[in-house]
């Protein structure tokens, strides 16, 4: 073994997993670096269960498999975590909801089999506010995640606990979910990058789950991973990628090769709700990135999306407060209460016909999308229109969490139409927390997205680094 004056904990995923098939470092040595980091970063409130016996046998015996000559998967070795709302086999699937801190899942989910396939570890549990309902992590039962950067400032939601840990180095990627942002949002927040993919691209099935999803959900959630840099994110989406029937939408790996043209459409503030000069100068900086890569950027307006962001948001709210009755007053707190209250009263819920209508509307907002993006693969849009906002925003009036709704709205709006799409930082300008964009992609084409990341990444950086140092 060599020795390297970089903690283990600092290294990227991809780094990490050479390093290991090198045998330049062991798996155990890794996974023992990755738990201190997780101790010296616990105020942070990310990680809400840690399994540190487990993980430093799964890597003893990564390190056996090594000497033994096996086949090593692309992650052999490497940390993950995993969401408070997924299954992992011993562990409870929460979701931040107390009543379910006991419901212990019997299998992993299928995306953590793959992860496992691939020779990942899984070595702690990330937090989620309850049900994964809301733009801020915090619930009862764990309490608040902060965000590293500022702890006046929210880590971001759903996957909050996953952005928050992978941003200081506990873990090499994290795996979240996203139905309105919840894997974008805090990648933004947290100044990292995090892709949502096409749904049915990651597989997800809990058999702990009590019901069945709603159809919007059905329709509109991914799985996704969150990392430090592209590559990494890169490499978790590609092990977490194939098929199981337990998920009747997933789909075996695969990319639609064929050849698009190398531009981006820039729609700067395609809902008109205004823009913090930050993210005016995040867009400027990610369109310099671009340009310096060989893309071809136009200024363009997309189709439709006033139309879309409103009509996905009634059909969340309608299920939400078809939810209300079945879920929410049974299980939840005063908390989570509040806030679906308060989403119900910004939007009035669809009546049968109206919703589905709006599912059948889909269609034809596919079909106008289709062909822009025929022209414009790549469209670049703000992820969030302000920097992140004050923690507990949305648990506020109903004028803040319009507030945090209306900010969030070009992220909410790509799930209505399940198109893969990233959140990516630049340079934080002075503000002392990074901001970024969003990449959205035709449908199935990540790898298309994931090169106009790594554009936009190799023109600005990774502001992340700095908190490697804390």
């Amino acid at each position: 073994m060599t020795s390297t004056t970089t903690a283990l904990w600092q290294l990227s995923a991809s780094d990490t997993a050479k390093k290991i098939k090198q045998s330049e470092i062991s798996c155990e040595a890794v996974m023992q670096s990755h738990l201190e980091r997780a101790t010296q970063t616990q105020v942070l409130n990310a990680i809400t269960t840690r399994y540190d016996e487990q993980a430093m046998a799964d890597a003893r015996a990564a390190d056996q498999a090594i000497a033994a000559g096996k086949p090593l998967g692309p992650l052999h070795g490497v940390p993950v975590t995993i969401k408070e709302n997924v299954d992992q086999y011993g562990c409870a699937t929460s979701n931040g909801v107390r009543d379910f801190e006991e419901l212990y899942a019997t299998e992993d989910a299928p995306l953590v089999q793959n992860f496992r396939a691939a020779g990942a570890i899984p070595m702690g549990r990330t937090n989620a506010p309850e049900l994964s309902w809301r733009f801020h992590t915090d619930n009862e039962l764990f309490g608040a995640t902060l965000n590293p950067w500022n702890k006046a400032l929210s880590p971001g939601g759903s996957s909050g606990g996953a952005a928050s840990s992978v941003a200081v180095g506990v873990g090499c990627i994290a795996q979240g979910n996203d139905l309105g942002g919840s894997v974008r949002g805090p990648a933004y927040c947290c100044g990292i990058t995090g892709l949502r993919p096409t749904t049915g691209r990651i597989p997800f099935y809990n058999s702990s789950a009590l019901s069945e999803r709603p159809v919007t959900v059905q329709l509109s959630s991914a799985q996704g991973p969150l990392a430090r840099n592209v590559a990494d994110v890169k490499l978790g989406f590609e092990a977490m990628t194939g098929y199981h029937s337990l998920d009747t939408w997933s789909l075996p790996p695969f990319e639609i090769d064929r050849p698009l043209p190398k531009r981006v459409a820039l729609a700067r503030d395609p809902l008109n709700v205004g823009l913090d000069p930050s993210v005016d100068a995040a867009l400027d900086q990610a369109v310099a990135a671009l340009t310096k890569a060989g893309y071809e950027v136009e200024i363009a307006t997309p189709p439709s999306m006033y139309d879309i962001y409103t009509t996905y948001m009634r059909l969340m709210f309608t299920e939400m407060s078809l939810a209300k009755t079945a879920v929410v007053d049974r299980f939840g707190s005063g908390q989570l209460r509040r806030v679906l209250d308060h989403y119900l009263q910004l939007s009035q819920p669809f009546d049968l016909a109206g919703y589905a209508q709006a599912l059948s509307k889909r269609n034809h907002y596919h079909r106008e999308w289709d062909q822009f993006q025929r022209r414009y693969p790549i469209v670049l849009t703000p992820m969030v229109t302000t920097p992140p906002y004050q923690a507990a925003a949305d648990m506020g009036s109903i004028e803040s969490l319009e507030a945090v709704l209306e900010s969030c709205s070009n992220m909410a709006s790509m799930n209505y139409l399940d198109l893969p799409c990233m959140s990516v930082p630049t340079q934080s300008r002075g503000l002392g927390v990074p901001i970024g964009v969003q990449l959205i992609g035709p449908r199935y084409g990540e790898q298309h997205v994931l090169a106009a990341a790594q554009a936009v990444e190799d023109g600005c950086g990774c502001p992340v680094e700095e908190l490697l140092q804390l």
